[in-house]
């Protein structure tokens, strides 16, 4: 029975749309077999500007970049074809656009989603790309591919539940162990706990044990972890730990998607193969997110902030309350602790890249939005580990909150990668070590 109560960022500025030529048949295994893309990164970078100004919460922005992805996706693959359309299966004119499809299919989808943006992003952002391409048939058949593809995509997903009208409701008087918001703002996302996942069968099929027992040896160790490490008077948390929870604290959405464009772009990929790495990623960790969601508000677990004020309360004699306790974090994110969001979904977008290039040698590097200093990865290890435990640093995650959500991660990333983004001939673009453990 569900352990919940229901009752009922700094403007990323857009890339720069660049002229691009004929792109033929993206290869096998990811590799560029056309001219670089443009297209699909720019329409990323408007998707991201536009999610900025519209200040949505970053479980909104996943989900916008995963209807995104898909249409763009969907639309390149009926013209260049190489991979099974994920949702829309369309046939394309012979000739059209790859290029004009992306503008196309990702300014309806983005309309649709943030429609306050028309006027101001969307609508300029789509001027100028579609000026870029060539006047005639191939141009007008692309238009017509990506719209369609984002029509019948925004219906087939017109019931999903996103930004469902659910609220949460938190206990009072409060009960130890039990989620108190951390903000006077409304709860965050409580809708995607119960939304219908891209790929998953339900938002709980993944759905972890849950947090330790108060009493238990894992809950003393987990209180007194993140106690002593994520204060911010920590005297044990070093210098590049501090920097790492700093860093995992900038605006994910905006942060992972910078990373993407980045990485697009440092591999040269086509446009066809920029299409369904964008996708991949951006469905992977969607569905992460609505995993996620489904355990944080089935659970309702306290944050370090809640808990550690209040640790006398709890009948664990070996958790000893400080009500004047803060975290290095400035802000916790006000949704419940267990298990943590970021743990959740950037190991899932690694898995993702590791898929993608076919080795777990990512070779992924992520940029600072606040200067504080890109940071890059050689191995999808290296990610997830950094990513979830500087959430231990930061002070506002336990250790078996980002443990299970790494499980949640693995466990999406791979159920979605096995059914979706494969090969027409019938390949399997699984990898060998898909049920590995690191």
């Amino acid at each position: 029975m569900r352990r919940v109560w229901f009752s009922g960022l700094a403007l990323l500025a857009v890339a720069a749309v660049v002229l691009a030529g004929a792109v033929t048949k993206s290869s096998a295994h990811g590799q560029p077999a056309g001219p670089p893309d443009t297209y699909v990164t720019s329409w990323d970078a408007v998707f991201s500007q536009a999610f900025s100004a519209a200040a949505l919460t970053p479980p909104d922005g996943f989900v916008i970049s995963a209807y995104t992805g898909i249409a763009v996706y969907d639309s390149v693959m009926a013209i260049e074809g190489g991979h099974r359309p994920f949702a829309v299966d369309v046939d394309a004119p012979r000739g059209a656009s790859a290029q004009a499809a992306v503008a196309a299919a990702a300014h309806r989808v983005l309309v649709h989603y943030l429609p306050a943006q028309k006027p101001t992003i969307l609508d300029p952002a789509y001027t100028a790309s579609l000026a870029t391409i060539p006047d005639g048939k191939a141009k007008t058949d692309g238009i017509a591919v990506g719209e369609e593809v984002a029509e019948a995509l925004i219906a087939q997903r017109a019931d999903d539940g996103f930004r469902a009208p659910v609220t949460y409701t938190p206990p009072n008087p409060p009960i130890p162990g039990v989620w108190i918001p951390t903000a006077p703002t409304p709860p965050i996302a409580p809708y995607a706990a119960l939304m219908r996942p891209f790929s998953l069968d339900s938002a709980d099929e993944f759905r972890p044990n849950g947090p330790p027992a108060l009493r238990s040896k894992n809950w003393t160790r987990d209180y007194n972890e993140v106690k002593e490490i994520g204060s911010s008077t920590s005297t044990t948390r070093t210098a590049e730990q501090t920097l790492a929870a700093r860093f995992w604290g900038e605006p994910p959405v905006q942060q992972a998607h910078g990373s993407f464009r980045k990485f697009v772009l440092d591999h040269g990929l086509d446009v066809a193969n920029a299409a369904r790495f964008m996708a991949m990623v951006s469905v992977v960790e969607a569905d992460a997110i609505i995993a996620c969601f489904d355990a944080k508000y089935h659970y309702a677990f306290w944050r370090p902030i809640t808990a550690i004020r209040a640790g006398d309360t709890d009948g664990n004699p070996a958790t000893v309350g400080d009500p004047t306790w803060s975290t290095l974090l400035a802000a916790t994110p006000n949704h419940p602790e267990y298990p943590s969001a970021h743990a959740c979904v950037t190991p899932a977008g690694g898995r993702a890249i590791a898929r993608f290039l076919g080795t777990k040698k990512i070779d992924f590097t992520v940029p600072s939005l606040t200067g504080l200093g890109d940071r890059h990865f050689d191995r999808l290890t290296d990610l997830q580990y950094e990513v979830s435990f500087a959430r231990i640093w930061g002070g506002i995650h336990y250790r078996t909150s980002v443990e299970d959500g790494m499980k949640i991660a693995k466990k999406t990333a791979n159920q979605v990668l096995a059914h979706h983004f494969q090969r027409v001939r019938g390949h399997d673009d699984r990898d060998e070590d898909e049920n590995d453990d690191d």
